[in-house]
């Protein structure tokens, strides 16, 4: 087949959850793609945008959990492009840090098919919004790095807590489960009893944080029972005395399922989450719609509670 009869993937991010916070070519680009692949931690909300007669393909990777290899998901993606024009690759975060959008391209330009990367708000800097801080700050943190407490076969690999013990911030991304491991590692080189915060579901209805020292922060962690993935913040600025609270969403948010014509429905969902709720878009009976679509809006409304529907008009 030419290579102008190829269709172009674009690798997108999705942004940390809260659709609110999708760029404007994101958004776009969902709305108009022939195909999504998607991953675990894109919020399925978002999907809900996506023209009702496009597939939407999970590719998702659960933690912990036997799933779909990346030579499988860069043959799907491939397979797609020389059958669509328009083939979306949409990541939780931006596609670019802990993506392994870096495989992804470049199976892709061994087949010369094109591609374009599409950023997205990375958890790191939506987790520091919402603690009211940055990830620097001038006399407190001139630097931070971006680190994953996960590697390949399980591999050990130290952090380089130079940066950090110089006067930054260090984000770890997919540490949870080697929790404690990392934290002993940071104090017994540092010898100094950093800050930490720990949020979950950053930007969404549900987010939680829990804040300590590098000393505590797994007990607190253990006695709430945290086992989600979360995002881990270390160094000076994450201690007390800079961090806001208010801007963590409390416990009042609420679920709803929104019923009526889809434009109309789509922009309710949108005012809904910047205010702090989660939405799931019932089906427009006039409208035809991918059966992947059907079975992703069946599967989360059996999954989810919902506090009240609301049904909009026509007018």
């Amino acid at each position: 087949m030419p290579v102008n009869d190829l269709g172009k993937v674009f690798l997108v991010g999705a942004g940390p959850g809260n659709p609110m916070l999708l760029t404007k070519k994101a958004e776009y680009l969902i709305r108009t793609a022939d195909i999504i692949f998607y991953d675990r931690l894109v919020n399925p909300v978002i999907l809900q945008i996506a023209n009702p007669l496009t597939e939407i393909v999970d590719v998702g990777k659960k933690p912990y959990h036997k799933h779909i290899n990346q030579e499988e998901i860069n043959e799907k993606i491939i397979f797609a492009a020389k059958h669509h024009q328009r083939v979306v690759r949409l990541k939780g975060g931006d596609p670019s840090i802990f993506g392994r959008v870096q495989e992804e391209t470049h199976a892709l330009f061994k087949q010369n098919i094109a591609f374009e990367i599409v950023p997205g708000i990375t958890t790191a800097s939506a987790a520091v919004a919402s603690l009211g801080i940055g990830l620097t700050a001038r006399n407190i943190a001139k630097s931070v790095i971006f680190t994953t407490g996960s590697y390949c076969n399980d591999q050990t690999q130290m952090f380089d807590l130079k940066s950090l013990m110089n006067g930054g911030t260090l984000a770890i991304y997919m540490g949870m489960k080697k929790l404690t491991d990392i934290l002993d590692y940071i104090y017994t080189e540092a010898q100094i009893d950093y800050p930490v915060v720990i949020l979950k579901h950053v930007s969404l209805y549900n987010e939680r944080v829990i804040s300590g020292k590098l000393s505590t922060i797994a007990k607190k962690m253990n006695e709430q029972q945290w086992h989600q993935p979360g995002i881990l913040l270390i160094g000076e600025l994450l201690d007390e005395q800079y961090i806001r609270y208010e801007n963590i969403k409390d416990n009042s948010s609420k679920t709803y399922l929104i019923k009526g014509p889809r434009n109309k429905a789509i922009e309710k969902v949108f005012e809904l989450c910047e205010t702090g709720n989660n939405c799931l878009l019932q089906p427009d009976n006039n409208i035809t719609y991918h059966q992947s679509q059907l079975m992703l809006y069946e599967q989360l409304q059996d999954q989810w509670a919902f506090d009240a529907v609301i049904e909009l008009g026509k007018s």
